[in-house]
């Protein structure tokens, strides 16, 4: 396999950035809020976004507290292309999948059920807000008008996309992030080794460890419940690459060359970009 090739530009740096807002985190797709809660609990002032009008209800139940005091602010909102309402579709079985795309929030075959819900350009948050330290982006299918919109906002230090798509990666670049990693969403609590597919002994060890990763992720109370998105910025586990190394190794999962590469095919995968190469 080819490598990618892309010819860099000067890195971002942050003299030329609008000022970062160094201790706030904005938790784009909140769903049960597990993820809003870490932040939480790392200090940070959490702008949290979500359409499904019961997990908010549900969230300013749980987060109370916070909401009160000022650090965490909830947007009942959807995230668009354009202004206005727009049909949601929840799914009533994993709540996880619902979006704005019925197919895409039904695929399993589960039941949906549609919501009308008001919605806004991810810019207009930004620019209500400020720049934030760090973005999580979940919000199943809407990634790439997020990203697009931080050509006109500026860059947070530290973004996180789920790796479902290439294009998401290059969005990235585009924009001037310059550092990367591909982390594994099942290994957020794991001890084990990050073991390589260059052999079958490594293959192997990876298997089985993804295993006891499961069940340890669904019988233990652990720091990051399923479905979490993990920790951020320079907290999160491996080291950071090239956009030529990140997109290599993602594209031999993709392709399924399970003997080459580090990605595991039995797992899911969130891309983390940093806007400078310090650290």
């Amino acid at each position: 396999m080819e490598r990618l090739i892309l010819h860099e530009s000067e890195d971002v740096t942050p003299s030329q950035r609008p000022e970062v807002c160094h201790r706030t985190v904005f938790d784009v797709g909140m769903n049960n809020g597990d993820d809003s809660a870490h932040y939480l609990s790392k200090g940070y002032k959490v702008i949290a976004v979500e359409a499904n009008p019961i997990l908010v209800r549900r969230a300013r139940a749980r987060f109370q507290a916070e909401i009160t005091s000022g650090q965490m602010v909830i947007e009942a909102l959807g995230v668009c292309d354009h202004t206005g309402r727009r049909t949601f579709w929840i799914n009533e079985e994993r709540d996880v999948f619902s979006s704005f795309d019925r197919v895409r929030a039904s695929r399993g075959g589960n039941h949906c059920r549609p919501v009308e819900v008001e919605c806004v350009t991810f810019d207009t948050l930004l620019k209500k807000h400020g720049l934030p330290y760090y973005v999580k982006l979940d919000v199943e299918g809407a990634e790439a008008h997020c990203l697009a919109s931080l050509r006109s906002t500026g860059l947070p230090a530290y973004i996180s996309v789920e790796g479902e798509s290439l294009e998401y990666l290059l969005l990235l670049w585009q924009l001037g992030y310059r550092r990367f990693k591909i982390v594994d969403q099942m290994r957020h609590n794991s001890r084990f080794p990050a073991f390589t597919n260059h052999s079958l002994f490594s293959r192997l060890a990876k298997q089985m460890c993804g295993y006891a990763d499961r069940f340890k992720n669904r019988a233990i109370n652990v720091t990051f419940p399923r479905g979490c998105s993990g920790p951020l910025g320079e907290d999160t586990s491996g080291s950071w690459h090239t956009v030529e190394e990140t997109a290599y190794d993602w594209l031999h999962l993709y392709f399924g060359y399970k003997d080459r590469g580090n990605l595991s095919p039995d797992s899911w995968y969130d891309f983390h970009a940093k806007a400078t190469r310090e650290g």
